[in-house]
């Protein structure tokens, strides 16, 4: 008890301290008394739908004003929000993806009262009293089914604040979109690795084990309807199949090789895996599903059985070309964020 007693003794003499150097040294905050102007969500926001063909509406942002006084919340102001691509290409550029602009036919504005278009260029007339305005599409999910794959973005940015000031950070805002058919999502992933070449290479488990985590939770990603993509966001931070070396205590991966699974979309089994990098790759890697594993998907409790091979002809010259089989179990833990 009395280490607990003397480290609080000292905070509230230290306390004291700091108190007393604050008095000294007041400096006024940079946005005090100021009406503030952002986007509230800002600067991104992720939107992930499963598939539709309907229309719905969706909430892109809201554009609100922070008055420093009721006169202030009582006075009439004007903000102009306008679309930049460019900032959409700069985001794909620093960041390797491959957002694009939602295509015109997708959509229509549903503007809140008050908002009027002009062009790319959006007027957000605040009347006395309002403080936040929404900024609305209409999205026709059936213009997205033919490819899932395809995502999407909004990028605006605040040009007129109307005579206000802008909230720091919050003056830009990146809206993504994307649909996810059922099997997407956040997976925790158990089971065994075997590789025929080299056996000191292992299930990726191990590893994480020897260091006090695991077991992996890796993500499965929309492609197309029926097909997801099987990212790593654990270990190797991409669309890969990691590995454990005990022979180098370290973690490695599968170079060009990562699954894609593909499911039926009447039973939700899966009926196929290939390789992400190519089927082959330009190493000969292939991947499939190994027709001796369940291979089901369980949507009670959403729990993918499966068992799928690494084929390289290249290093195995004998037909069927296995060099590595994985048999796990896939549990659905969250959707992804």
């Amino acid at each position: 008890m009395k280490p607990n007693f003397i480290i609080n003794m000292l905070g509230i003499v230290l306390l004291g301290t700091i108190t007393a150097c604050i008095k000294d040294s007041v400096e006024p905050l940079g946005d005090a008394g100021k009406t503030l102007i952002k986007f509230n969500d800002a600067p991104s926001k992720s939107l992930f739908f499963s598939p539709f063909n309907e229309t719905k509406k969706i909430n892109l942002f809201n554009l609100r004003r922070d008055p420093n006084s009721d006169a202030e919340l009582n006075m009439s102001i004007s903000v102009t929000v306008k679309l930049d691509q460019q900032i959409i290409d700069k985001y794909n550029t620093d960041n390797g993806t491959n957002y694009e602009a939602l295509p015109a036919d997708f959509f229509t504005y549903s503007l809140d009262q008050g908002v009027t278009k002009n062009a790319d260029n959006f007027t957000f007339n605040f009347a006395p009293g309002d403080f936040a305005k929404n900024f609305s599409i209409m999205l026709d999910g059936s213009k997205w089914t033919n490819d899932l794959s395809k995502k999407y973005a909004f990028a605006f940015v605040i040009s007129d604040a109307g005579g206000q000031t802008l909230t720091s950070g919050k003056d830009s805002m990146l809206v993504f979109l994307s649909i996810k058919n059922k099997w997407d999502g956040v997976y925790e992933v158990n089971g065994s690795m075997v590789d025929v070449t080299n056996p000191a290479l292992q299930h990726v488990n191990l590893g994480l084990a020897a260091n006090g985590e695991g077991p992996l939770q890796m993500e499965l990603r929309t492609i197309s309807a029926t097909k997801c993509a099987f990212f790593d966001p654990v270990v190797v931070g991409n669309f890969a199949s990691p590995i454990w070396s005990s022979a180098a205590s370290g973690f490695s991966q599968y170079g060009s090789f990562s699954v894609i699974v593909e499911f039926d979309p009447n039973s939700d089994n899966l009926v196929a895996v290939t390789n992400y990098a190519g089927q082959p790759a330009a190493n000969s890697r292939y991947g499939q599903l190994d027709p001796s594993g369940v291979n089901t998907y369980d949507p009670a409790t959403k729990t993918i059985t499966i068992k799928y091979n690494m084929c390289q002809p290249s290093v195995i010259p004998l037909a069927p070309h296995i060099r590595t089989t994985w048999d796990e179990k896939w549990k659905f833990i969250k959707d992804r964020e």
